[in-house]
């Protein structure tokens, strides 16, 4: 089984790329066999910022089990089972840890004032109000997304995924946290696992990919970063509809940056 954490900014453009308001470029990817998807509860009160009619679509896939929701809360819970009275300084541990992977003094200017609270009801309590004052843009989602993440990782180990957002110092700071193995999926490198996984045929593709260049065309972007065949591994930029169908042709790896590489 391959475990796959789903965070907002992928969730958002995924359900933008479409073919009708039923097929949705995120559909497919829940299509894959012997994954099983998770979010945070966070994702959840951020999509809407993201994208109007997500935020539905989202709610509809928890409550069919296809996606898995975590709170704060669910996670301390069963980590109480695993780390019993020590399951709070854990999960402040596993905070920080995500704090870091944006900024060394992320944790101290956002949750300088928390406490290990003996009670779990009063941790909680405490972390929301917290959590009230912070305004948009300080990556909460993602902080919270790799928390979560941590947690999965000691649940299930290895096979671990992050859809994720499409920002470089995103993604290398996840795959900077401590003590945990990931490979991250973007918004392009998820044709690449859609076509591996599914063994769906490029004509098959071929509307999702017309699709996503009407994604692209639309917020005027012409090329995609890539990584050269070298050993040096410098990045070009590739006009947009040579690197999509470039991907049904057999061209490129996939790094564990979620960055697609010539062979």
């Amino acid at each position: 089984m391959k475990y796959a954490l789903l965070d907002t900014d992928f969730i958002s453009k995924t359900h933008t790329v479409r073919l009708d308001d039923n097929r949705h470029l995120i559909d497919l990817v829940l299509t894959m066999p012997d994954y099983s998807f998770y979010c945070h509860e966070q994702t959840v009160k951020e999509l809407s910022r993201h994208n109007a009619h997500a935020p539905a679509w989202l709610g509809e896939r928890i409550e069919e089990d296809r996606i898995i929701e975590y709170s704060d809360e669910k996670i301390i819970t069963d980590m109480s089972a695993v780390y019993r009275n020590l399951s709070i300084p854990k999960y402040i541990e596993m905070l920080k840890s995500a704090c870091d992977a944006f900024d060394a003094d992320c944790y101290a200017e956002l949750y300088g004032e928390l406490q290990a609270t003996v009670s779990k009801d009063a941790f909680i309590i405490q972390l929301q109000s917290i959590e009230s004052t912070i305004g948009e843009g300080r990556n909460l989602g993602e902080i919270k997304s790799y928390v979560l993440l941590q947690w999965l990782s000691i649940l299930f180990g290895d096979q671990l995924y992050y859809f994720c957002s499409d920002d470089k110092d995103a993604r290398n700071g996840i795959l900077g946290i401590e003590n945990i193995n990931v490979r991250c999926i973007t918004l392009v490198s998820s044709l690449l696992r859609i076509f591996r996984e599914t063994k769906c045929s490029p004509d098959e593709m071929e509307p999702y990919i017309q699709a996503m260049l009407g994604y692209f065309a639309a917020h005027n972007r012409k090329t995609i970063r890539v990584v050269e065949s070298s050993k040096v591994g410098r990045f070009e930029k590739v006009d947009c509809s040579k690197v999509l169908r470039g991907i049904f042709e057999d061209r490129f790896v996939e790094l564990p940056n979620g960055f697609l590489k010539y062979k």
